[in-house]
């Protein structure tokens, strides 16, 4: 499949039409081409609990998210997240703008369930933190499960389980063993110079085992939602209402972004900017929406300059996809730059995964890169019922 000839279907063959809606010989016979290119395997995982961003990812939420594609492969039950087979092609790195547009047409065309009794999303997340020694960076990884009912009065569920945390390279394996080879680690009241550990509450000890998984019923506002759009729960009847068309959806976004802007923000170009940046995230990462709604908000991301391609890379999984994004400088929030990453799969439309990554310091003058990420392994409506632990609530 070629990226170029699948955005030049939006430009060419959809310029017409609404947005959203695919037509046109050429763009059949390249999203035909596209349906039938075969998946490659994709490997399971599982994480912890997930507690909130640390201070430079909470900078970044409303910004970032590191997007990796996938194809997403129907099953009687739920679609399950694949990697799709690929291989960098050097010279043939598209824009980040013709990438979206690919990714948009392809979406509008996928086949996927419209209608289940729940909307499930599993991810894999992990989280880098400095050891309070500041010796090494620990890698902490979590898996959760989000059951969203469609039915009225049925309960919606998350289950969560954390695997865990454990030296990130060889280096801090080395640092580690020096230190004794902890098996847990406990931090300071004051943890704001350990970058990345602010996702957890003060004094708490950070464990290396594995935890028991644990299911939480979905309340107050979660009853009856479809998930968060714009930073609100929204309902599934406002989801339904969500139009499809690229102007149609921009004006809704915008006036959602409006109403809750406070202190003067909705002024800001740079923030509402932002903002509808961060509100088709939300879109493409999730939400049961339909594909053209999907679409739309590829198109709308397409619009925006700042997005770079960032060619062929691998996901936290080791999943090959699309990737474009953009660097973020130090500023109010953040002492660090940070990268911004997304990756996609052209040939589905359907996101990965999503990821922040900075620099920071160590002892004795030691630099490392430390990341926080969320891999999507399955996205779709199903008709299966939660398999619930015995830890629940």
């Amino acid at each position: 499949m070629n990226l170029d000839d699948l955005a030049r279907v939006h430009d060419d063959d959809l310029n017409s039409e609404p947005a959203g809606q695919v037509s046109g010989p050429g763009a059949q016979t390249l999203l035909s081409s596209i349906m039938s290119q075969p998946p490659a395997q994709g490997a399971r995982a599982h994480g912890r609990r997930w507690r909130g961003p640390a201070p430079w990812v909470a900078a970044a939420a409303s910004l970032a998210a590191t997007v990796l594609v996938v194809t997403m492969v129907t099953t009687p039950e739920v679609q399950r997240a694949n990697p799709a087979a690929a291989s960098p092609s050097p010279g043939t790195q598209p824009s980040a703008r013709r990438m979206l547009l690919a990714a948009a047409s392809a979406a509008s065309a996928a086949k996927q369930p419209m209608q289940g009794a729940y909307w499930l999303t599993t991810t894999v997340s992990g989280t880098d933190a400095i050891s309070p020694d500041r010796g090494y960076v620990i890698r902490l990884r979590h898996v959760q499960e989000k059951w969203l009912a469609r039915g009225p009065g049925a309960q919606s569920w998350r289950i969560r389980q954390y695997l865990g945390a454990k030296p990130l390279t060889s280096e801090d394996r080395a640092a580690w063993r020096e230190a004794g080879s902890p098996t847990q680690w406990k931090y300071p009241v004051d943890m704001t110079p350990y970058v990345g550990v602010a996702a957890f509450p003060s004094s708490e000890i950070v464990r290396a085992a594995v935890e028991e998984k644990a299911a939480s019923r979905l309340r107050g506002k979660w009853k009856g939602s479809g998930g968060s759009l714009t930073k609100e729960l929204v309902s599934w009847e406002e989801l339904r209402r969500v139009p499809s068309g690229e102007r149609e959806l921009r004006a809704y976004l915008e006036q959602r972004i409006t109403a809750r802007a406070k202190g003067g923000s909705e002024k800001d170009p740079g923030w509402r900017k932002s903002a509808l940046e961060s509100a088709c995230m939300e879109i493409v990462f999730g939400l049961p929406v339909s594909p053209t709604v999907r679409a739309a908000a590829y198109r709308i991301l397409a619009t925006m300059p700042e997005m770079k391609s960032l060619g062929r890379v691998k996901d936290p999984l080791g999943r090959m996809g699309e990737a474009f994004g953009y660097h973020r400088p130090p500023g109010p929030g953040n002492e660090n730059p940070y990268e911004i990453a997304y990756i996609i799969d052209p040939a589905t439309g359907l996101p990965l995964a999503h990821s922040v990554t900075t620099t920071v310091e160590l002892a004795h003058g030691r630099t490392a890169k430390v990341t926080d990420f969320t891999a999507y392994q399955q996205l779709g409506w199903t008709d299966a019922e939660p398999s619930l632990p015995a830890k629940r609530d």
